[in-house]
């Protein structure tokens, strides 16, 4: 166990930690100005947000921050100002050395749905964004990792509110994991942008009216069935086109049918799969049965029949896109985007795609892979090189580069 001299020891320096740095914010938000035209801030979209800023030099995390650069006080739930967060043009951050951060946010204040929806967000420049394309308060927690006590006494003190969590989509799922996990905290929701990065980063690629759709269809809640609420007359009065499209909307117009208008498809998880055509019959023929609703097999051929002229056309999918687990990566471009219906792929690579690391090679980043290539190549560079080129032809679905591929095995018989 530890001794409790030692605990109480550490316990009183990280108390005098915390009171220096509440002394020095105070300090140098004295020594802040308020203006227009931050060099950070309009790198954000947003050159006429007024702010605090330095009017002189400082030093801190081992940073010299300079006059202009932007201030965002931070304050405790009791409403006192506890710590700093500096920010300069390039985007450099850091909070003052021992000062307190969870539980500690700064506060947007709004006035639409004042009382009735309160939004948490990660960083000061998300807040903005949200806060400039909603007019609703928001909360910066300036880290993923202070989202869940700031969640938690969001909720305390509002608990009438819908918390919504804007939430960073990361490659590597952190910033969705501890967006859920703060939203079960406090019973609230998670709105993800529709890029990999934040909601300014969305803003700065797509605008203010595409973003603000966004922002309101991310909260939206999911649409019930209409089966949930139709009665069995309302249902068997309908026209067999609006019968179609009540299906349709029961499976969230997630469904698409092939170029010769036979297959139909579902979007899940990223990929279009074909529904066998006797199991989705009876899926419909059990949307009849919850509303009791009188049917036949001709009356359920009948309905998909229609519904198959009612439903958009599956395309298909672009040669130069990859589908990941966690995303879809434009090799014109180098682009990685999240999954869309739009992107109508087929497969996707059971593997999450993960942005390339300074010297990574495969031997040292890949063992496993590397040991199989180099058995397969003899050992051989040239061989290595052959191989990685074919299987990059197959990933890539770069076909037009080689009419085909022939791989000989022993005595010569090729495939």
């Amino acid at each position: 166990p530890a001794d409790p001299a030692v605990t109480a020891a550490a316990g009183a320096e990280t108390e005098a930690a915390r009171k220096n740095a509440a002394a020095l914010a105070q300090t140098l938000m004295a020594k802040t100005r308020p203006g227009t035209g931050n060099a950070y801030l309009t790198r954000k979209g947003f050159p006429g947000r007024e702010c605090r800023m330095l009017t002189g030099t400082h030093r801190a995390g081992g940073v010299s921050w300079r006059a202009g650069d932007l201030v965002v006080p931070l304050y405790d739930d009791s409403g006192e100002l506890v710590n700093l967060q500096l920010i300069s043009a390039d985007g450099r951050k850091r909070t003052l050395k021992g000062g307190q951060v969870r539980g500690t946010c700064h506060i947007l204040e709004g006035q639409n749905q004042a009382g009735k929806r309160l939004w948490i967000a990660e960083g000061y420049a998300t807040a903005l964004t949200v806060h400039h394309l909603t007019g609703e308060t928001v909360m910066v927690a300036l880290s993923s990792v202070n989202l869940l006590s700031l969640a938690s006494l969001a909720r305390q003190k509002h608990p009438a509110c819908q918390i919504v969590l804007a939430a960073d989509r990361d490659l590597s799922g952190d910033g969705q994991t501890k967006a859920a996990a703060a939203a079960d905290a406090c019973e609230g929701v998670v709105a993800l942008p529709p890029v990999f990065g934040d909601w300014n980063d969305a803003f700065t690629q797509y605008g203010g009216e595409a973003t603000r759709k966004a922002i309101y269809d991310a909260i939206r809640p999911p649409a019930e069935s209409p089966f949930d609420t139709m009665s069995e007359a309302e249902f068997s009065a309908m026209s067999t086109s609006e019968k179609a499209m009540r299906i349709y909307e029961h499976y969230g117009e997630a469904l698409a049918v092939d170029a010769n208008g036979q297959l139909l498809s579902r979007y899940e998880n990223g990929v279009w799969k074909v529904l066998p055509p006797q199991d989705f019959a009876r899926d419909v023929a059990g949307l009849f049965q919850r509303l009791r609703a009188p049917f036949s097999s001709g009356k359920v051929a009948s309905v998909v029949d229609t519904l198959k002229l009612i439903i958009p056309q599956q395309e298909a999918p672009s040669r130069r896109l990859i589908g990941f687990r966690n995303g879809v990566l434009d090799t014109q471009n180098g682009t990685f985007h999240p999954h869309s219906p739009s992107h109508w792929m087929r497969t996707l690579c059971d593997v999450d795609f993960t942005p390339p690391v300074d010297g990574e090679t495969l031997e040292t980043h890949a063992p496993a892979f590397w040991r199989w290539l180099d058995r397969a190549a003899g050992g051989r560079a040239e061989k290595r090189d052959v191989i990685l080129a074919a299987l990059f032809m197959v990933l890539a679905n770069r076909y037009d580069w080689q009419l085909f591929l022939e791989v000989t095995g022993p005595g010569g018989s090729g495939k």
